[in-house]
């Protein structure tokens, strides 16, 4: 997430290799941020609570 004037937050998405299973399809797990990044500087891991959380569902399309 790229906030303008403020840190962005970085997040590693675990997908799964084979989507195609329902359990899949479900909502993940709220995840906290992997990395910081301050303009200029390299990320690095959050050093307190984060007040940012994803979530992500898979959608999978058939051919």
């Amino acid at each position: 997430l790229k906030f303008p004037g403020r840190e962005d937050r970085i997040f590693r998405l675990r997908l799964p290799a084979n989507p195609m299973k329902a359990k899949y399809r479900a909502w993940s797990e709220w995840q906290k941020p992997d990395f910081v990044a301050k303009a200029g500087e390299q990320p690095s891991r959050p050093s307190s609570g984060s007040d940012y959380q994803i979530r992500y569902k898979l959608d999978y399309q058939e051919r």
